[in-house]
């Protein structure tokens, strides 16, 4: 077996206009040089032989649309099309005309940014094509499509490849890529050296040039009356579509794709809002972007709880009597917010420098709300105790869930306080764990999980614990500041 590296263009949808190998070649341990789809790849009889070859690659990089490209510049026209109307997602009354007859309007904007998935183990598989066959080692998440990918790039029929599924070592949707990259990748060199290889991608190469959970835009607008009841709600959403361009395209109807939406546009709020539109901006880039754990919730619990929180204190209500208000007693958003609200002790007195604040989402079948208890030393947020409420149906394995809850929480919780994907002249900045940082031990927060008696469908978990924390530090961060953070990650300076 070989093991192979591949040096892919620094620039999304950038290529290589030459290369020069000699250098490569002359060191120790390194076999050839291959060109492959996706960039030039080095072979070698082991990692670091492939890496240390593929560091003395000269490849003339054609940056290609994105030379020059920088976030700063890509929210400020995301910031100009949020002014308009997009394709409406979700609409009911006139929107414009109950926010002109509002006692109180309250209009906010949120930012988020792109996010890597960060994965413990990067990408990595091993393939090898003998005589009508071919077989595939590797983590993934999407067998089927790798099988196809594989056969196509080896001339054969789905069913002469064999995929073997081995432990992955973190996922979150990374390694369920619509054009099967790290896959392909290994196919492609096993077919060409005739000769097992396995390719590796460096941390680097994962953070630097995989995929990524897009990045998006909010603006609302609300109205409140006499009462401090919200009557209208408009919500403009812009960011790029995770289904445009792949096998998955058709899934997009009267160009909504609804992995954009989700969680917005089927709010349970709107039912109780009688003038509501929700519409979507969708942008075309050649950053290439991908599912994330809990996909289009990741954005959308932030902005919508966030928002929410926004207008009970704007109409003078408590955070959790304004949602009570908004949804039925016997739904399962609002059975799961009076569990977590009563399990954290909502309304009781915090320990001194402690704010609290409070989320409930609905996403994959399942309804989790999270009570957050945070503070602030010098300017570092730390996150001390979490409460988590879930309506997952009827339960299985009760560990399993605890143990879920938790996972989702911390892995939006280092989203929320660290997450960052920035371009500056048309490449990534981050690179690994010291500049894309994931929360450490000694960060961990306390978390209690409450999971509530339910005959409701059953539900998901694996996805559901991540949304609501972001928003739940968020307003726990304003209850003990007054600051509102419309921005992740969160930073109070």
């Amino acid at each position: 077996m070989l093991v192979a590296l591949v040096a892919r263009s620094p620039y999304f949808g950038g290529k290589a206009r030459s290369f020069r190998a000699e250098r490569a070649k002359a060191v120790a341990g390194v076999v050839d040089v291959v060109e492959i789809p996706s960039g030039v790849a080095v072979l070698g009889d082991n990692f670091w032989a492939a890496r240390m070859g593929r560091d003395a690659l000269e490849i003339d990089w054609d940056a290609g649309s994105i030379a020059g490209h920088t976030t700063t510049a890509q929210l400020e026209d995301y910031r100009k099309r949020a002014q308009t109307e997009g394709k409406v997602a979700a609409a009911k009354g006139d929107v414009e005309k109950a926010l002109a007859r509002a006692a109180k309007r309250v209009e906010a904007e949120y930012e988020l940014p792109y996010l890597a998935h960060a994965t413990m183990e990067p990408m990595n598989a091993t393939a090898e094509i003998r005589p009508g066959s071919c077989e595939v080692w590797t983590g993934t998440q999407f067998q089927t499509g790798d099988q196809a990918a594989a056969a196509k790039i080896a001339g054969l029929k789905p069913e002469q490849v064999k995929v073997h599924t081995m432990f992955l070592g973190g996922g979150f949707g990374r390694r369920a890529t619509p054009n099967n990259d790290f896959v392909s990748e290994a196919v492609h060199l096993a077919k060409a050296t005739g000769r097992p290889v396995k390719v590796v991608w460096t941390r680097e190469d994962d953070t630097r040039g995989g995929f990524y959970r897009p990045m998006w835009f909010s603006r609302l607008r609300a109205g409140l009356d006499g009462g401090g009841k919200p009557i209208a709600w408009a919500h403009t959403l812009v960011g790029q579509s995770i289904l445009a361009g792949t096998p998955f395209a058709g899934m997009i109807k009267n160009g909504i794709d609804e992995t954009s939406v989700e969680g917005a546009a089927d709010s349970p709020y709107l039912a109780a809002i009688a003038d509501h539109r929700v519409d979507l901006h969708t942008t075309t880039l050649p950053i290439p972007v991908l599912w994330w754990r809990s996909v289009g919730h990741t954005h959308t619990a932030f902005v919508v709880e966030s928002f929410l929180d926004e207008l009970a204190h704007a109409a003078g209500k408590d955070p959790v009597a304004l949602r009570r208000e908004l949804l039925p007693a016997s739904s399962r958003p609002r059975r799961v917010l009076d569990s977590a609200a009563e399990a954290f002790g909502w309304g009781r007195p915090l320990p001194a420098g402690h704010g609290a604040g409070i989320a409930v989402h609905e996403s994959f079948g399942s309804a989790v709300a999270q009570a957050a208890e945070v503070s602030v030393d010098g300017g570092r947020i730390r996150v001390h105790r979490v409460v988590c409420a879930v309506d997952c149906g009827p339960v299985v394995n009760p560990d399993g869930i605890e143990a879920q809850m938790q996972s989702g929480i911390v892995f939006g919780l280092s989203a929320a306080l660290y997450g960052e994907i920035t371009f500056r002249d048309g490449r990534v900045e981050q690179s690994n764990f010291h500049d894309y940082p994931v929360l450490r031990m000694l960060e961990m927060p306390r978390v209690e999980v409450q999971i509530v008696r339910s005959n409701e469908k059953m539900g998901g978990v694996g996805e559901p614990g991540t949304p609501p924390i972001a928003p739940a530090v968020a307003n726990a961060l304003f209850a003990l500041t007054g600051k509102r953070l419309r921005r992740l990650p969160l930073r109070l300076t």
